[in-house]
């Protein structure tokens, strides 16, 4: 049904990549991996870098995975296996409306998000609204450089949450007459 075994999802954060993610693992059934869960430990404390490259090549060595998270810096690891790379660029004023509501969400409802460890309560947080603001400034162009060497990877781009809710729904279809 869906030939790529071996997924990435990356954009700003609160762009929709993890709710997409998860979805796309719903109807795959390839296991979800959100880098999140593997660099957060509870209290927003940050994991060691090379324990985070470590669990990271564990998974990117598996047969078939999806794996949420920007994290330029270890993107490597996963396109040297990737098949396909599925890039939110959405805008700033859409990532922020989502970091809003993802917060509220995460202050009014009880046991947190599934994409990050628990222990990591959601908060206010101006150095984050201040990086999801200048994500399209900062990240695009060397994101763009870094896949230029993995010419082979498929990269399919979504403007908007609507392109990728219907890419899933189409799926979910498919998945459904088989």
């Amino acid at each position: 049904m869906f030939k790529y075994k071996r997924i990435m999802v990356i954009g700003c954060s609160a762009s929709g990549k993890s709710t997409f993610a998860r979805r796309l693992g719903e109807i795959t059934k390839i296991p979800v991996t959100h880098l999140d869960n593997l660099f957060w430990k509870p209290g927003w404390v940050e994991e060691d870098r090379e324990v985070f490259r470590k669990k990271q090549q564990d998974i990117a060595n598996g047969e078939s995975w999806i794996i949420d998270g920007h994290y330029k810096s270890t993107m490597d690891i996963r396109l040297e296996r990737a098949d396909i790379v599925f890039w939110y660029r959405i805008s700033r004023y859409k990532c922020i409306s989502g970091y809003i509501r993802r917060m509220l969400k995460g202050m009014i409802k009880k046991g947190g998000r599934p994409d990050i460890t628990e222990g990591c309560n959601e908060k206010i947080d101006f150095e984050f609204i201040k990086y999801i603001w200048n994500f399209n400034k900062t990240q695009v162009k060397p994101t763009e450089e870094l896949l230029k060497h993995y010419p082979g990877i498929k990269v399919i781009i979504f403007r908007s949450r609507k392109q990728a809710d219907r890419l899933l729904a189409g799926l979910s279809h498919i998945r459904k007459q088989c």
